[in-house]
Order: structure tokens, then sequence, then C-alpha cells
């Protein structure tokens, strides 16, 4: 990972603050071309897992108090980040007849119990096809969408889009085994996952827009490509008929080495090929995972489909710059939406926001360290947005850019170290600027006006990330 160097000290990181527009040529240090003929992915969304700190793992117990910073929680997410994208998920231990989940929501055993049961499957009853709805508990699933789910929602469609919803089946190995299968028996996969939607459907009047099939199959005990596959077509069977529609999202492994092998696997069943909407990876395991990204990307272009990193704990600028440029990601997910910090905890980058415990200043929420990068791509490359063509002289500087649905245009570039840019190619407008540092985050400049042909240069004062956007309505 790039770190982001502190900034000049004193008077002098002032003055390198200076920039302007001009035909004429400055002294630069790197010199961004955009190309807007040169055309790649269609982004579908910035995404989040619904996930705080109401699982308590240290005190052992289940933590409501971030109730009280869920409303400031989803305003953050959705008007300072940008985040229009959401996986909740459904434990394969929801079919089962005794609902852990409220019991651990009300005080009545704790996280080290409700945990030993998160994939304890047991079968409602012996045929797939007649659901017994005391079999089947959503207790858990309905807590998501009422605290998080729905405010958002509201908030992202405030802004113009829709709120993205991925449904995620999770189903890890755990310590209380069954005679249940859902991997190795489709049709009672099918089931859950059926019942899961109509629930949705009759309490909240509410579809997912995708079905990520399993998440990380290398945490199974039994999930692998055939699997998925198989899981793919049953399940498409049964909700069709019932008036649902998904995308599919697979194979979702853990490693970005293991999605080429896995999806392969899965498209050989009969019909998964046709049904399958979005080829998903995570990034752990992996010493080098870009190495895999020109091998999903082949797959993902052979049958047409967008491909997605859902999950990586530390996820940073870097890792997002090469999933946006070799992997031709559309979607993108570091992990949950805040978790508390004290003086002892270290921020590992699996939250975007955290409740600083320790702070002086008072302010009890803010970015995590690595949301402060990413915040200068998903606040302004928005969902439908085209990646275009963006080169760049220097390899201290590496450019992305994009043209969104309302025509704007979006450079984001990150910076080794403190350098002047000229970026060329800009169609002309008006254009807002801002960067992030370590001393720094989101640093507004004062707005550009650009001419025909003209060129924007501007210098970033340390190394960090800029981003510089298009104003349509100036």
């Amino acid at each position: 990972m790039w770190k982001i160097l502190p900034a000049l000290a004193g008077v002098s990181a002032l003055l390198a603050i200076a920039f302007f527009a001009s035909r004429l040529l400055a002294d630069q240090d790197a010199i961004i071309t955009v190309n807007p003929n040169e055309t790649y992915q269609s982004m579908r969304g910035w995404e989040v897992t619904v996930r705080a700190w109401e699982t308590n793992k240290k005190l052992d117990r289940f933590d409501r108090s971030w109730e009280t910073y869920s409303d400031e929680l989803v305003r953050l997410l959705a008007n300072e980040l940008g985040i229009n994208r959401v996986r909740i998920e459904l434990k394969s231990g929801a079919e089962n007849p005794v609902d852990y989940w409220a019991l651990f929501r009300d005080g009545k055993i704790g996280y080290r119990e409700y945990g030993r049961h998160y994939y304890e499957k047991i079968n409602d009853n012996d045929d797939p096809h007649v659901a017994n709805p005391s079999g089947f508990q959503f207790s858990a699933l309905d807590y998501q969408v009422e605290k998080f789910v729905l405010p958002l929602a509201r908030l992202v469609e405030a802004n113009g889009e829709k709120l993205y919803i991925n449904f995620n089946y999770v189903d890890f190995g755990g310590p209380l085994k069954s005679s249940l299968s859902h991997a190795q028996n489709p049709e009672e996969y099918a089931e859950l996952i059926l019942a899961a939607f109509g629930h949705l459907r009759r309490r909240y009047g509410l579809t997912p827009d995708a079905l990520e099939i399993t998440l990380e199959p290398e945490n199974t005990d039994h999930w692998r490509g055939r699997e998925i596959g198989e899981a793919m077509v049953a399940v498409a069977k049964r909700l069709k008929p019932a008036g649902f529609s998904p995308e599919m999202i697979a194979p979702s492994t853990t490693a970005a080495s293991a999605a080429p092998r896995y999806f392969d696997e899965m498209i050989k069943v009969a019909g998964a090929a046709n049904l399958v909407s979005e080829l998903s990876y995570h990034r752990y395991r992996d010493p080098f995972p870009n190495d895999a990204l020109p091998e999903i990307v082949k797959r993902a272009r052979k049958l047409g489909l967008p491909t997605a990193m859902l999950e990586h704990v530390g996820g940073d600028v870097t890792e997002l710059h090469a999933d946006l440029t070799l992997g031709n990601a559309s979607a993108w997910q570091q992990y949950g939406i805040a978790t508390e910090l004290s003086l002892q905890d270290k921020d590992r980058g699996a939250y975007y926001y955290v409740r600083d415990l320790a702070a002086s200043d008072g302010r009890k929420l803010k970015m995590a360290e690595r949301t402060r990068g990413l915040a200068q791509y998903f606040r302004f490359i928005r969902a439908g947005a085209i990646r275009i063509g963006a080169t760049s002289s220097s390899s201290d500087i590496l450019p992305v850019a994009f043209r969104n649905p309302d025509g704007s245009t979006v450079v984001v570039a990150q910076a080794r170290n403190s350098a002047t840019i000229k970026t060329i190619g800009l169609p002309a407008g008006a254009y807002g600027l801002r960067y992030t540092t370590n001393l720094e985050t989101g640093r507004e400049l004062p707005m550009v006006r650009l001419g025909r042909d003209e060129a924007l240069t501007v210098r970033i004062p340390a190394s960090g990330v800029i981003t510089f956007h298009q104003k349509k309505d100036h």
C-alpha cells in the first residue's frame, strides 16, 4: 500500500496548494491524458455490508448502543461517502426451529452461544417444495432491513439513485453439524431463499436486486464451483414463478486467484452460464491478487459480464485502483458500516466509519483511515458511470477517469509524492477540486472553469488522492 506522507510544514504547505487552468505549458511532474473515446466498464455501485458493533464479542453480548448513531451513519454513508449498494446477509442457520438471533438480541444468550448456531441447519421438513414457516427464522434479516436498509434506501433515492440490494447467503463451517447440506441439496437451498424473498416482499414490499449465491466457498464444507452452479439453476426455477428475477452473483471466492477455477466449474452446470449476472471475487489469502485479475476479466468478457470485488478487510485506494483498471470492477466493497475504536484498538480497515472512544475533539463518528481516500472515488463516481481512458506520463501518478450518467467527467489520481499535475482532454466546463492526504481530508480547492482544449493544472501538496469533478449545474 502506498503511504500518504505528511504534508509540507508551515507556509510552504499553503503555497503548495496553488493551481491554475491554462493553455500555456507549465512546470509539472506528470501529465494525465483523458481519452473519452476509450471506454470500459459501467459502475454498478459502492457496497457496504450491514454490520456495525451490535455483535460485541469482547463482552459476549448484543450491543444496541450503535442504534443511537444509526441515523447519522446512514447519512454519512449516503451523502459523505457515496454508498449506493448494500449487502444483507442470511446465515444458513436461519433454517432452524429456534430463533437464536432473537434470543441474542434480547440478552437471553451471549455472542458465543449465538455464534455456535450460525450455520446449524435443521430441515423444516422432508419436502423442499412444501415449506414449514415455523422452520425458518428471519428476525436477523428484519433487523438489517429496518435499522439500516430502509433508511439508507430513502437517502439514496433522495440523491437521485436507487439503492442496489445484494442478498447474500452465508454457510461457513461451524461447531454444530447437521445432516442437511444446502450445497449438496440445491432444492433445499432454493426453498430457503424463496422463503426469505417471500418474507421480505410480504413484510416490507422489498425485493432484492441480486442474490449472491454463497459467500467465500473456500470457507465452507461443501460449496464448490459445481454446487454453486446447481444452486443457481435450482433457485432460479423456484424464484421466477413466484415473481422474483434477481441478478445472480458468483463465485465470491475468498481469494481472487480461486475465482477463475470456481467460475469454470460453475458454468459447466447446464443453464448456469445464462443465469450468472456478475463475476465476483474477494482479495484474501493471495500474495499477488492482481495477477488473477486478467483471468477474471477474460472470463467475464467471454460471457459479457461485469466483475466485482465485494470484500476485503484492509482494502485501500491502491487496491481499488487495480480492481478498477486491471479487473474492470463495476462494484467494490471494503466491508462494514462502523465499529468502535478505543486506545487499544487498531483501525484494520474493516469498517468505513469508526466511533472513536478516545477522540479528544469530541467528535464520536469519523471516517476510518482508509475511507478518507476511498471517498475521493466513491462520492464522485456514480452508478452508471462509464470508465474512460486515462493515462499518466509518470508512474508516480495513477489516474482513473469516468463519465457519469449526467455527462460529467470525473478524474481521480493517486500521487506517490507532492506533485503538480496537468490534465488534458477534459471537456470544457466548471470543475470542483479536492484532495486527501495524511493531514487533510477532502480539502476543497476553488472551482476552476475550463474552456475548450484548456488544460487543468493543479498541485497536491503531499502524497494522497486528488479528484477533479465536473459540475453540470455551473
